[in-house]
């Protein structure tokens, strides 16, 4: 065997080292840029969350190991806040789901004007959070608010009532924010993908004499299932640690009736309990780290294989 080829291998061999590190480079500014922004508060929330760390005392901070966590067993707003926080994330994903799916039905079909209507569908997701929030509180205001006004003109009540004063009232009534705020977003990834089906599934199925509702079972839901399994996945995670319009609504109120994790977590903070607010913090993102591969491992990919 002449040395030729063995210098040939060991070149080939030198340059495919180098071309393998290429692409670890390109990735790598954004790598250190997600560990800056992600990596390292992580920990640092982890840290935080075994001392008595407070925001008057936070040089002085010192090492309790687990007894936060110890703390979250005796603390009923904590231990009530799990139930408050899953009924918020039902209540709000099962309505944008329910709203949504029509709607990007609708904007799926050829009619005049469509282009519009779905740039204007957008209008509220477009809006921050909080100015949503003021605009449904001053609504449902107890002294001068226009649901009030309409009910009293129609005859269906007979003084003005206090609707943020009623912890189920109040409720439903953020979770009504919430769901007109959100519901367009995830109508329009609906839309995305019901125009990926591609339409010879329908001719077909209309040449076989389907219905409309046996197209829309056997075609249509199965082909966006996946979709919609990501997309309740992603809202659950969002509402978990949605504050903004929960706290400029009611404050966590009336009592702790709206005080869910993420806010009782923030008004710890305002209280400059800042150890026992990250280990709720921490606890939090462990229970949802914890949901989410269980979601993801034994639901939505028994979806994925099925719709495949």
């Amino acid at each position: 065997m002449s040395d030729i080829p063995i210098a040939t291998v060991a070149t080939t061999r030198r340059r495919r080292k180098r071309i393998d590190l290429f692409p670890y480079m390109l990735i790598a500014p954004i790598c250190l840029l997600l560990a800056a922004v992600t990596v390292y508060p992580t920990l640092k929330a982890v840290e935080l969350a075994m001392t008595n760390a407070s925001l008057l005392r936070l040089q002085r901070a010192a090492f309790i190991g687990l007894n936060n966590f110890r703390r979250m067993l005796d603390d009923q707003v904590f231990l009530d806040g799990l139930w408050r926080t899953l009924r918020w994330d039902l209540a709000v994903v099962s309505l944008e789901l329910a709203i949504a799916l029509p709607i990007a039905l609708f904007l799926n079909l050829n009619f005049r004007g469509r282009g519009f209507v779905r740039a204007a569908m957008m209008v509220p997701y477009i809006t921050p959070p909080a100015v949503v929030g003021l605009l449904f509180l001053y609504m449902f205001d107890g002294n001068f608010g226009v649901v009030n006004d309409l009910l009293v003109r129609a005859g269906l009540i007979d003084n003005y009532i206090a609707w943020m004063s009623s912890p189920l009232a109040s409720f439903w009534i953020v979770v009504s924010a919430m769901v007109w705020y959100g519901a367009p977003l995830m109508a329009l990834i609906l839309l995305a993908a019901l125009q990926t089906i591609p339409g010879e599934l329908y001719e077909a199925a209309q040449v076989d004499g389907a219905s409309r509702w046996s197209q829309f079972v056997s075609i249509t839901i199965p082909h966006i299932l996946p979709t919609i399994f990501f997309l309740v996945l992603l809202r659950m995670i969002w509402m978990s640690n949605h504050i903004d319009m929960i706290f400029v609504m009611t404050g966590g109120g009336p009592g702790f009736s709206n005080h869910t994790e993420a806010v009782y977590s923030f008004m710890l903070t305002n209280q400059f309990q800042i150890g026992y607010a990250s280990a709720i913090a921490v606890v939090l993102a462990a229970i949802l780290m914890f949901v989410s591969a269980f979601y993801v491992r034994h639901l939505a990919r028994n979806v994925l294989v099925n719709a495949s």
